[in-house]
């Protein structure tokens, strides 16, 4: 099957359409291409538009659309044509696809598993688990959520903290601090646990980021800070996590998530 590519230009109601027929792999796309942000292409074969690649400024892929094509043609024009210009650290899609992505790397990832999407909603939280005291994070919490950040990083995908960036990092905290898309429970300067808003718009809000210290793990934190992001959101919210990640699955099922798809992640070293 020959593949044609066409490159995202302003309402690409084609690459909507694949973003949207995804579902919850979908949201952060969506949501990016209503605002006009990254770059991406649509692969076709036939006729058919079948696969959308769209990369973002902080070094993320992600390959969204069906497996009319075969993996290997997909990567390979990914790579040759679009990629080059615009490196990514982390891919995520469906696992054919991203397997042929591992297929081309000559060193070995940190990060190479499955995740499981999560969606839920006002209609669907627990409301025994919703708490008054969630609230967004202030200049004070900063110290506090980059030990957090880089504990999940390390924990998650295997960031060794001293590769990390710290003014960066910190950079990141303040700009999400500002825009008040960091939700914490605790104490002011010293949060028991975290999460961050990553992407909102008309596919849905998308969580990231989850993390609960240690010293305060086996409290229902986790199930309680994502509860009550649920209760706020006027519209459907989502997450992912890896597969292997039970106490995280249990803890976003206890708050009213339910499973929705899943995807495979590929971290670069």
């Amino acid at each position: 099957m020959r593949i044609t590519i066409r490159e995202l230009a302003g309402d690409d109601r084609a690459a909507v359409a694949l973003a949207v027929a995804a579902g919850a792999h979908g949201v952060y796309v969506q949501n990016a291409l209503a605002r006009g942000e990254g770059e991406g292409f649509v692969l076709s074969g036939d006729g058919r538009d079948a696969v959308l690649a769209w990369t973002g400024p902080r070094g993320n892929l992600v390959l969204v659309g069906s497996g009319e094509l075969a993996p290997r043609a997909v990567v390979r024009t990914v790579d040759e044509l679009f990629l080059r210009r615009r490196p990514w650290r982390i891919a995520m899609g469906p696992a054919a696809v991203v397997d042929a992505l591992r297929e081309r790397l000559q060193a070995a990832p940190l990060a190479f598993r499955d995740q499981v999407y999560y969606a839920g909603s006002a209609a669907t939280v627990a409301r025994a688990h919703v708490r008054a005291d969630m609230r967004p994070a202030q200049r004070a919490d900063r110290d506090r959520l980059v030990q957090a950040t880089l504990l999940l990083n390390q924990s998650d995908l295997n960031v060794d903290p001293a590769r990390v960036d710290r003014r960066w990092l910190r950079d990141t905290i303040d700009e999400r601090i500002l825009a008040g898309t960091t939700l914490v429970l605790g104490p002011l300067g010293g949060p028991w646990c975290k999460l961050d808003l990553g992407s909102d718009g008309p596919g849905g809000r998308m969580i990231e980021g989850v993390f609960t210290f240690p010293e305060q793990r086996g409290q229902g934190l986790a199930t309680a800070l994502v509860a009550s992001c649920l209760a706020a959101a006027p519209a459907g919210v989502c997450l992912h996590v890896g597969k292997h990640n039970r106490p995280a699955r249990a803890a976003y099922e206890r708050s009213g998530m339910q499973a929705a798809g899943g995807c495979r992640l590929l971290l670069l070293p």
